[in-house]
């Protein structure tokens, strides 16, 4: 092999592939490849085998037209090779995962087979060099599972070039599509003995989901569902003619988004900002003072703009929700308080608190309908839910890692559609995993970890503040109604006893009016408090500090190697998610509507 052809190639010198640029372009579909190499082989028809995987791909092309597509695999000498190059023939884009350094990988090639690899890499449009150790006792085999690994973690369909044998080593065909299938991956088996049709293994054939999949429980299909399946992943892909449908929702007046930070004001929680009033915005992100690589490139250009923009949108429509339940319930307790005021003022002023009731249960009604139509509820949920997603793949997406799919991804939740739309654009990262390049990752870690943990301590101390005070108040006006219930007894008795049988007496009314007004501020305080469940966000934060704490305190302990550093951010991506998907949970079960 030429001394060009085994070149590490630089974070740098690959540029932006121009399918990651502009978000009116299709992301490709991510088919990933493993199989068996030549001497698994060595009885098959490899001419034969080789146009039989151009018919399987010219399938998959049938069934997603003017779609494009990348093969991922490690260009292993056999099946991987023999699917690289008819990926390439039919104008794919090929990455390529190796398991070594590529110095190092070579030696697994004779001279021809070295040609052949040097001219894949060269032909790829990312190479991530991972950092298999063959001196290390089973480092080999490990080497190849993790390379195995990263290829699942970056395909929305396997094709598998498997005779269906068990496994034979870590690493190999069948362990990786046994893993593929319990991540509910779909996999195309092209079975080398050509009498034997392609096979498709996904759970999507079912028609209800029943949990994770086993090899031999998962239900099996053919070429002919391809089209359903590629329907399925192209969901979320646009295209130029048919850009994504985005629900815009009307702007709501200022007075509909207020309410929620004046209830913190007015508790003390925080000062009402001259912010709150505006629509927020992202804030302008530095450029890096150093070189970028083409993955901070895609990440730049394409992530960090649709997180910017989920988490405004998600800010905003949180702020329109609280208000208006906020709102709501407040509007309805002055409603009761203007119709009782009505037995204390002149007949003249009567029609005034008539008015202002009207009003009360109009604005109530608008903001109500308004907020139903708009979505607040929902694009409150979903764009958070992307945004935390995303902030999660910023730093995985760097160990090549962005798990299009799994076990718990739904089609139709359309936070998934997008995040997987853009972890496809995002890709595979063009690097040599070395020491340097491992302690930016492990530092992007740390620092999600410490954005996380300072985010949610201060959001569990603020919620925890806002349900103590307003628990605190409602209390107090219900303690306030009962005691002037026991002063009227003890008025009514001390008058019994003291006047003759059958004097007459009235109390002011503005004791009924009074008596009658704090219990329904405080059923609107409560109502508030349980619609906002602010006491259950607050032990949920706090919960999560503790075990966000935890996984930086294994980070900091030693520097993880590639493994454990994936793990640990897979963990903190569990952690968050898992998080979001119980608030999500408790929130999904309070929807906007009229307090009653």
């Amino acid at each position: 092999m030429s001394n060009l052809a085994l070149t590490a190639r630089g974070t740098d010198s690959v540029p932006i592939n121009a399918s990651f640029i502009g978000v009116a372009t299709a992301a490709p579909i991510g088919v990933g490849v493993t199989g068996h190499r030549l001497e698994r082989l060595a009885a098959v028809d490899l001419p034969e085998l080789a146009t039989r995987l151009a018919d399987v791909m010219r399938a998959i092309e049938t069934a997603a037209p003017g779609r494009r597509f990348r093969l991922v695999g490690s260009l292993a000498e056999g099946a991987d090779m023999i699917a690289a190059d008819a990926a390439l023939a039919r104008g794919w884009q090929l990455d390529t995962v190796l398991p070594f350094a590529r110095e190092d990988y070579a030696n697994d090639f004779d001279g021809t087979g070295a040609v052949d690899l040097g001219q894949g890499l060269d032909r790829s449009a990312n190479v991530l060099e991972l950092p298999g150790r063959r001196d290390d006792p089973g480092g080999e085999a490990a080497a190849y599972e993790r390379a195995g690994r990263v290829v699942l973690t970056q395909c929305d369909l396997l094709l598998a070039i498997w005779d269906g044998d068990p496994p034979r080593g870590r690493g190999g065909a069948a362990q990786i599509v046994a893993e593929a299938v319990a991540h509910a991956i779909p996999v195309l088996v092209v079975h080398p003995d050509t009498a034997k049709a392609p096979v498709l293994l996904w759970s999507g054939l079912n028609s209800h989901d029943s949990g994770p999949e086993a090899v031999d429980t998962v239900a099996r299909g053919g070429l002919v569902d391809l089209p359903r399946l590629m329907a399925r992943l192209a969901l979320a892909l646009p295209t130029a003619d048919k850009p994504r449908e985005r629900r815009v929702a009307p702007d709501a007046p200022p007075m509909f988004t207020v309410a929620y930070p004046l209830l913190l004001a007015l508790t003390g929680v925080r000062r009402l900002r001259v912010a709150d009033l505006r629509k927020p915005c992202p804030a302008p992100r530095l450029s890096p003072a150093g070189p970028s690589s083409a993955l901070d490139a895609r990440i730049d250009g394409q992530l960090w703009p649709q997180f910017d923009r989920a988490d405004c949108e998600a800010s905003l429509a949180a702020q329109q929700f609280r208000s208006a339940f906020v709102s709501s319930f407040a509007l309805a307790a002055i409603a009761v308080t203007l119709a009782l005021l009505g037995l204390l003022v002149p007949v003249a002023v009567k029609p005034l608190l008539a008015a202002g009731e009207f009003t009360s249960i109009a604005i109530i009604l608008i903001v109500t309908q308004w907020g139903a139509r708009a979505g607040w509820h929902q694009r409150w949920l979903d764009q958070r839910t992307l945004a935390e997603e995303l902030r999660c793949l910023a730093v995985s997406a760097s160990l090549g890692d962005l798990f299009l799919r799994g076990a718990h991804a739904h089609d139709s939740e359309v936070a998934g559609q997008e995040r997987r739309d853009i972890a496809r654009r995002i890709g595979l990262p063009s690097a040599r995993v070395d020491a340097a390049y491992m302690a930016s990752a492990h530092a992007n870690l740390v620092a999600l970890l410490d954005d996380q943990i300072g985010y949610v301590r201060r959001e569990a101390a603020r919620m925890h503040m806002l349900e103590h005070r307003l628990h605190r108040l409602g209390g107090a006006l219900f303690m306030i109604t009962a005691l002037i219930c026991a002063g009227v007894l003890g008025i009514e008795m001390v008058w019994t006893l003291t006047h003759a049988p059958g004097a007459n007496h009235a109390l002011p009314l503005g004791i009924t009016v009074i008596s009658a007004s704090l219990p329904a501020i405080g059923a609107a305080i409560y109502g508030i408090r349980m619609q906002g469940d602010f006491a259950g966000a607050a032990r949920r934060n706090a919960s999560l500090a503790v075990q966000l704490d935890e996984v930086r305190r294994v980070a900091q302990d030693e520097a993880p190697s590639f493994d454990q550093l994936r793990r640990l951010i897979r963990r903190t991506a569990e952690l968050l998610t898992a998080d979001l998907s119980q608030w999500v949970r408790a929130t999904k079960a309070r929807p906007l509507s009229l307090p009653g």
